[in-house]
């Protein structure tokens, strides 16, 4: 197996732990990981080129992942068999919002949804890519299926957002069992007019929420040039 030393932060709380003294909790380590375990998973990543958290963050990580012979998946929406007139999410992203017509339209057309991913991290003809119906990209779907064929233990993760279908997929993850790294410059969350504060690191309330609960709560995160770095330093046979 290939060592991968992979540099990464986690959460333990502040103040005193088994004897330790904590300034803010989070601890810097270093992951060992096998290379040939580990997979690197780009989800809701189809939102075509130009996006900077794309172009500058998970296209340079995927290219040195495939450099490196690391395992390669997509995850992509597609509610081309799940969208009804009786949906609830029909009501949470319509109804609710004064769209009467979403609960009145009929089905949408059936055919699968083609994703338009940028040229820049357009799968290759062997990297599988998923279609989900859910947030979550392990819910009803041959993800771990195909994960367990190929020994998946560990996955790197990144895609949108990190607040929503990103942040599900990974918990899920977890639910079966699969450690998760997420590469946090490689993913968005939308902060909500009230909770931006640009004196934030992460300019904005939600996002530092959601990234300390991700990293207390579910597994943990690293940096695109961090994980390039890593595969770059592994031993080569």
């Amino acid at each position: 197996m290939t060592a991968l030393a992979l540099p990464v932060r986690w959460y333990r709380g502040a103040g005193y732990y088994q004897g330790q003294a904590q300034d803010d909790g989070l601890v810097h380590a270093t992951l060992d990981l096998e290379l040939e375990r580990t997979a690197f998973m780009i989800v809701d990543s189809d939102c075509g080129p130009g996006n900077p958290y794309v172009e500058e963050g998970i296209a340079p990580a995927l290219a040195a992942a495939r450099e490196a012979g690391m395992h390669v998946i997509y995850i992509h929406n597609d509610f081309s068999l799940c969208d009804e007139p009786g949906s609830i999410k029909r009501e949470i992203h319509g109804t609710r919002w004064g769209d009467a017509e979403a609960g009145t339209r009929g089905a949408p057309p059936r055919e699968p949804v083609k994703p338009g991913y940028s040229p820049s991290i357009q799968p290759l003809p062997h990297e599988p890519d998923f279609p989900k119906r859910e947030w979550s990209g392990f819910h009803e779907t041959h993800v771990d299926y195909h994960l367990r064929c190929h020994g998946i233990e560990s996955l790197v993760a990144v895609g949108f957002s990190q607040r929503s279908c990103l942040y599900f997929t990974c918990a899920g993850a977890v639910e079966h069992n699969y450690r998760v790294v997420m590469l946090r410059d490689c993913t968005s969350s939308a902060e909500y007019p009230d909770t931006v504060d640009e004196s934030l690191e992460e300019g904005g309330w939600l996002r530092k929420v959601m990234l300390r609960n991700f990293e207390h709560v579910v597994g943990y995160t690293s940096t695109s040039a961090e994980f390039a770095g890593a595969l770059r330093a592994m031993p080569r046979g």
